[in-house]
């Protein structure tokens, strides 16, 4: 990996030598000396990696002296940045001028320093080397990004890798047989066992997808179960999800997080007892798992079912209720190369001249579905016959067969990467296991890593997208979720068992390590060089600045400690992401001396209250908390010239009177603000407005439900002592207001169903082109929801689809200037709609809505003069009165 450093590093050198050196002075003529050295050193870089790899540990040592030197170069650079960014800030250009000449000064002697510390690292080498100087040094590939790479989309939307049913057909309809079957009426577990990659996941969603939609099961839930869980989030996740699945008591599962594990049992059960259900327990690795929730699942003789996947027999057959054991069969030659060709040549196109060696590799992978997956995907970027041939014969492949170890085809597709697509997916294995990844996430991740490269005719979020797609159509992550108008992939997922191969190869390459425990943190092996970066998973040292040295990232998923840690010894940190589930963390006053940071990551059900003074975070590119509460933004951060991107999903006061970042911001976002003052608001509101021609902004202010005086309610302050839950049963009403580029990368500005305020009564979206997949599949579930505006061209989709049970509280819909075209409303949905205001000009008919509308009492429209008669007709049949308007301000009866 230490090539891929040194990569960003030189483009970073580039960067700083193009768009300052008109003040940089002598300085670079430095820089690019000190850019020669590097790029000289790049292709030897590749060699050095893969010696390692081969565990030649002097070439361990030289990449890990090597790395230190290029983050090194990364800090003097960061400087350089901060020297012009305070110069360009400044009131008057000779503010800084004597302060600048002599940080300058400082920024060149430090270069020299370190391009000495490079000539005698390779002396050294040099001089004892003398061993291995026969030693084949040819220089490998280098796999560049090519801007012809980008002109296609890699993964057409609809074409996700996860779902091949090649040789499942039979065993799906084995699955269906006990799940369907009616002659058994008793509570039945059907459990999946087989070795990692043979399908048992796959198998289970396709008989689930496929029985689900047949109507037989009335309530069902989908769950996966890492080898950490929690027993209370498991079963919260399942209320969660039967909620939307039925009509039950919602007024019970909205307290939901206020309910401790017995509480949680008794309501799933009540909420199970009466219906049949069809549950999914996916990846169970211990019997304690069942034996901690199965008290969850009542039998009351209606033919319920649970499906239990596990890579442990003993496991599968632990349910002490009626019990069905399928082994998923590996593939046979016939099948293994069926599936190897959907991988292999994607597109249907076929070359004869590789059948041959194909069904070769094909049989070596011993029927494994992921093998063939994973080498198929591979394949399918080079259809050379002499590179096939040679694959066949230059990897052990009995070896593979006896160890049932696909990681030799992993390491085949992962060596075949480009330098920065090796990080990109390595990064992916710092996230828990089964976490769903959210992609607009992850991209902010790896460019504030610097694993995303400047392409010309593209942003860099752009060039991160590509890398996800690359990725997917590698097979090496999975697609865990579209956007449904646009194909965007939303969430990915990465299988257990790439994940499993990625954190052992990141820990070899000193990339990342993974620690759940404190001896992880302590132990270093052999074959390992230093990490610099490091994820935490339901465990933390607070001293880890002392306990790893120089990291550059920190993970922290669910850590066990009661507070933030300490921050010292982490001055050269760049990424920080934090998940938490404590009732509130505070981020310290020393969180300015990371003046390196890039991105602050926050998550979790956690308020966070930051520091009044923030502006110490000077290389601040990234606030990323849109799924986290935060007491207050403070007014410091806006001062911060780096800053790019601020998305919170929920503030509890609002103090800022103007936003007055530089041109550096892009997007700003905050879902819900709980408590801000008129006159404040409207400050706030027009200082946006001013900048609306470079930044794309949303902001929501909520409406709650109080009975004191306004100048009362202006002036309260929330209660921390309280849950973050709690607030939301304040909110009846929210309105979000902004303006988004046309098509913005950001296509998930709404939250899932379960981060809405329970009791929302009135939801009003007001902001152009932030909407650009159907909102409806999730505002349709909120319970409590009577009045829903979406006005201001803030949906860019041509169609909506309300589904059946959707909408059971909404008496009143406004659709203004939206470009709808088609509107699908099944029957059921909108049951008690009485009032709907429509001005959609390319909306041709609405009779088919009409006919579905029982309680409407009012239909006003405005400016849709293309309806025909036969609407007018079809809403006066039914006892409506229509009112009709050339514009918004009259209305008249017709």
């Amino acid at each position: 990996m230490t090539a891929s450093v040194v990569s960003s590093v030189l483009q970073r050198l580039g960067d700083l030598v193009i768009q300052e050196a008109t003040f940089l002075s002598d300085v670079p003529r430095q820089v690019s000396s000190m850019k020669a050295e590097l790029s000289q050193m790049q292709c030897f870089l590749n060699v050095v990696d893969a010696k390692c790899l081969e565990g030649n540990s002097m070439m361990r040592n030289l990449a890990s002296n090597i790395q230190d030197v290029a983050y090194r170069v990364e800090e003097v650079i960061d400087n350089a940045h901060f020297i012009f960014r305070r110069r360009k800030t400044s009131v008057s250009k000779y503010t800084h001028i004597l302060g600048d000449s002599i940080d300058l000064r400082e920024v060149g002697k430090n270069i020299q320093v370190i391009r000495k510390e490079i000539s005698e690292i390779f002396e050294r080498y040099n001089r004892y080397n003398t061993v291995n100087s026969s030693t084949s040094m040819e220089a490998q590939p280098i796999f560049r990004e090519d801007e012809d790479f980008y002109a296609q989309r890699l993964v057409p939307p609809g074409l996700d890798q996860g779902m091949a049913i090649v040789g499942f057909d039979h065993e799906i309809e084995q699955i269906k047989s006990y799940l369907l079957d009616q002659n058994n009426m008793n509570l039945t577990v059907i459990s999946i066992v087989g070795q990692a990659g043979a399908g048992k996941s796959t198998l289970a969603k396709l008989a689930y997808s496929s029985v689900i939609t047949e109507g037989y099961f009335h309530k069902y839930g989908w769950l996966s179960i890492s080898p950490k869980y929690s027993a209370l989030e498991v079963l919260r996740d399942l209320v969660r999800q039967i909620r939307g699945t039925g009509k039950i008591s919602e007024r019970k599962s909205m307290h939901l997080n206020f309910y401790g594990e017995t509480e949680v049992s008794k309501l799933l059960f009540d909420f199970l007892k009466e219906e049949r259900y069809l549950i999914v327990l996916d990846d169970i690795w211990t019997t304690d798992t069942w034996d901690k929730i199965k008290s969850v699942f009542p039998d009351k003789g209606n033919g319920s079912r649970i499906i239990l996947t596990t890579r442990d027999m003993e496991v599968g057959q632990h349910p002490k209720t009626k019990l069905q054991i399928h082994t998923p069969d590996l593939l046979d030659e016939d099948k293994s190369w069926e599936l190897f060709q959907k991988k292999a040549f994607p597109h249907d196109v076929q070359f004869t001249e590789l059948e041959v060696v194909g069904k070769k590799l094909a049989k070596k992978c011993n029927g494994l579905p992921l093998a063939l997956v994973v080498l198929g995907c591979f394949l399918s970027r080079n259809h050379n016959i002499h590179t096939w041939e040679k694959m066949v014969a230059s990897v052990d492949w009995e070896i593979m067969k006896k160890e049932g170890d696909v990681g030799r085809i992993l390491a085949l597709s992962y060596h075949n990467m480009s330098n920065n697509l090796k990080a990109c997916f390595l990064y992916t294995a710092s996230f828990p296991e089964d976490y769903p990844i959210a992609v607009h996430v992850l991209k902010k991740m790896w460019i504030a890593e610097g694993f995303v490269p400047n392409i010309r005719g593209y942003t860099q979020e752009e060039v991160a997208y590509r890398y996800v797609e690359e990725l997917a159509q590698r097979c090496m992550i999975q697609i865990e979720e579209r956007s449904k108008n646009i194909g965007w992939i939303k969430k990915i997922k990465i299988h257990d068992v790439l994940r499993e191969w990625g954190i052992g190869q990141a820990r070899k390459e000193g990339f990342l390590k993974v620690c759940s425990s404190g001896t992880d943190v302590e132990t270093s092996y052999a074959d390992e060089q230093r990490c610099y970066r490091v994820a935490f998973h339901g465990y933390f040292d607070n001293e880890v600045g002392k306990s790893l040295l120089n990291l550059r990232s920190v993970l922290a998923f669910n850590p066990d400690g009661k507070r933030l840690f300490s921050f010292n010894g982490l001055h050269l940190l760049r990424v920080l992401h934090f998940c938490s589930s404590l009732k509130t963390c505070t981020l310290p006053e020393e969180i300015n001396k990371l003046v390196h940071l890039r991105y602050l990551g926050l998550e979790g059900s956690t308020i966070f209250m930051f520091p009044s003074y923030m502006k110490g975070l000077r290389s601040l590119q990234i606030l990323e908390a849109s799924t986290a509460t935060v007491k207050a933004i403070p007014s410091s951060l806006w001062s911060i010239a780096a800053l790019k991107h601020v998305h919170v999903y929920r503030v509890l006061h609002w103090k800022a009177q103007e936003i007055r970042t530089k041109r550096s911001l892009q997007t700003l976002y905050v879902f819900s603000i709980m408590q801000c003052d008129a006159l404040m608001w409207k400050r706030t509101i027009r200082s946006l407005q001013k900048m609306s021609q470079h930044v794309s902004w949303c902001l929501g202010i909520v409406s709650t439900k109080h009975v004191k005086e306004k100048e009362t309610r202006e002036n309260e302050e929330y209660n921390l002592d309280i849950r973050v839950d709690a607030l939301e049963s304040k909110v009846n009403g929210l309105e979000l207001s902004g303006c988004f580029k046309e098509r913005h990368i950001l296509n998930d500005v709404l939250p899932h169903q379960n981060l809405f305020p329970n009791f929302l009564l009135h939801l009003k979206i007001s902001c152009p082109n932030i909407l650009n997949d159907d909102p409806m599949p999730i505002l349709e579930r909120l319970p409590r929801l009577e009045v829903l505006e979406i006005i201001n061209s803030s949906y860019t989709g041509r169609s909506i689809t309300c589904s059946s049970e959707g909408f059971l509280a909404l008496r009143s819909l406004v659709l203004l200037d939206l470009d709808l075209e088609e509107w699908n409303l099944q029957q059921g949905s909108m049951a008690f709609l009485a009032l709907l205001t429509l001005k959609c000009n390319m909306l041709r008919s609405i009779s088919n809505v009409l006919h579905q509308l029982d309680d409407l009492v009012e239909l006003r429209l405005i400016c849709m003069p293309q309806l025909s008669v036969d609407d007018h007709e079809a809403a006066r049949g039914r006892g409506c009165r229509v009112m009709i308007s050339v514009d918004e301000e009259q209305t008249s009866d017709n």
